[in-house]
């Protein structure tokens, strides 16, 4: 039984005509200006299929109907497989999913310190992440470590990661070789031959672009492997505002989508058909500092425009939202991390990754926070599920109303209550709702401190289900073997 989303998608800041003028401009980028592609083969591939091509500079201009026969080519609804079926995700209109971290390089501890990671950090993360009930998809919490070398680091990870989850995981890889060596590794844990790894596909793969308007040889080995095979490829540009994308909210959304509607031309020349998610992380950069912000309420702007690009086209959308430009657990944290995210919720955006546990735009990772970040997310999808207001819902309420009256005190007795308690009411596991003396007499906890104790027990206790010996054997091996 596949995992149940939570239906977003009701915020909406642009007209129709408004995104249709991005989409038309989109296709004028990528037919008067182009896009750099350097790997031989894509650029023949291109220059057969009717684009323009420059070899010397590597520029490929892109005819419009191109782009658009490709994205007639990407499927609408994608599938996304854990290694236990019941944690299968249907990608589908509106409905939203969320992800774990990605990409941390540093651990801030139980004790405050912050430090560099090493490669059991990673395989904690991604227990204590595991078990919170509002993930649903596992990327690879940390990828940088002081105790593993980076060649290789990516199919490194996977082995990290799939040992402790068993859920669909979201990794990344550099060049060809990598991402087959991963889905060697899957073909492995499933059982089956590399070649029936696209039939139930247990990972997926980020081909992460260069803005402005690049794509480096490596990522288009991962494009071309990932087709190959039929793995869902997560196409993600990831441009700073006014850095490496113009700063008007058009520029930056105009460049961002000539870029994926490239990549997504050349993946389904390569293969029709191949999955695609369309993925964004735009962010700001500050221009006093110098540096990108991941906490700045532009971004959820980006993301309204964006889902609403995604729906005109009818492919999925994952976009790096919940996060913080924070270096600690604290008040900013809360509030950049909570607008963040419900924005990107109720902009509809179907995979929200990257965010859980992370500070200092995704580079730090914290145990307290992972926690804090999941009760975030279960008063976000509470507030996704609305409210039913029907006939019979305004008829039940008018009876139980009248049985209580005026002369009444309370509904506390009606089964009318008793009903509807555990439809209605969200209830925290770490936000403290007692009143002052309650909460004295309970030992003054404040929800770091909750958060603290129950990601020390979640550490301690949760296991999910092993992987046979052989099979752990045979990963093992194929992570070691060398890349290059």
């Amino acid at each position: 039984m596949p995992l149940s989303g939570i239906k977003g998608g009701q915020l909406r800041f642009f007209t129709k005509d408004q995104i249709y003028s991005l989409h038309l401009t989109s296709l004028n980028v990528l037919e008067q200006i182009g896009v750099m592609m350097d790997h031989d083969a894509a650029l023949k591939l291109m220059e057969e299929a009717g684009a323009e091509v420059d070899y010397k500079d590597r520029i490929v201009k892109i005819p419009q109907y191109l782009v658009l026969e490709a994205l007639r080519k990407v499927p609408r609804n994608i599938t996304l497989y854990g290694r236990n079926s019941e944690n299968d995700v249907a990608l589908t209109r509106d409905m939203i999913y969320n992800g774990s971290a990605n990409n941390a390089i540093a651990i801030l501890d139980f004790n405050g310190t912050r430090r560099p990671a090493t490669f059991k950090d990673l395989e904690d993360f991604t227990r204590l992440q595991d078990a919170l009930e509002n993930i649903h998809i596992m990327s690879t919490p940390i990828t940088a470590f002081n105790d593993v070398s980076p060649k290789g680091v990516y199919k490194r990870c996977y082995e990290g990661v799939v040992k402790n989850t068993e859920k669909h995981v979201i990794n990344q890889a550099d060049g060809a070789k990598e991402v087959r060596d991963e889905a060697r590794m899957a073909a492995a844990i499933m059982d089956i031959e590399l070649e029936e790894v696209g039939r139930r596909p247990i990972f997926s793969v980020i081909a992460d672009l260069a803005p402005p308007l690049k794509f480096p040889r490596t990522i288009i080995e991962v494009i071309m492997e990932c087709a190959k095979y039929r793995i869902p490829i997560l196409l993600e540009s990831d441009p700073y505002a006014g850095g490496t994308a113009p700063i008007t909210t058009a520029g930056i959304i105009l460049q961002q989508n000539a870029e994926i509607l490239a990549g997504i031309t050349l993946t389904e020349l390569a293969k029709p058909n191949t999955p695609i998610i369309y993925t964004c992380a735009p962010m700001v950069l500050d221009m006093r500092l110098g540096v990108a912000s991941l906490g700045a309420p532009e971004r959820g702007v980006y993301h309204v425009a964006t889902a609403q690009l995604c729906r005109y086209y009818g492919v999925p959308l994952c976009g790096v939202a919940g996060t913080t430009d924070s270096k600690v657990v604290d008040v900013q944290a809360g509030y950049e991390k909570a607008i963040s995210y419900l924005m990107a919720a109720l902009s509809g955006v179907n995979i929200i990754t990257s965010h859980t546990g992370t500070l200092e735009s995704v580079l730090t990772i914290s145990y307290e926070q992972s926690v804090i970040d999941n009760e975030i997310y279960g008063m976000v999808f509470r507030i996704l599920r609305g409210g039913d207001i029907s006939d019979d819902s305004l008829y039940e309420a008018f009876k139980v109303i009248g049985k209580v009256g005026p002369l009444g005190s309370h509904y506390l007795s009606q089964e009318h209550t008793r009903k509807y308690f555990p439809v209605e009411e969200w209830l925290p596991t770490v936000s403290d709702r007692n009143k002052w003396d309650a909460w004295v007499r309970k030992g003054k906890k404040t929800a770091l401190k909750m958060a603290r104790e129950k990601a020390k027990k979640i550490l301690k206790e949760h296991r999910p289900e092993p992987l046979p010996r052989e099979t752990l054997e045979e990963i093992a091996r194929i992570a070691e073997e060398p890349i290059y």
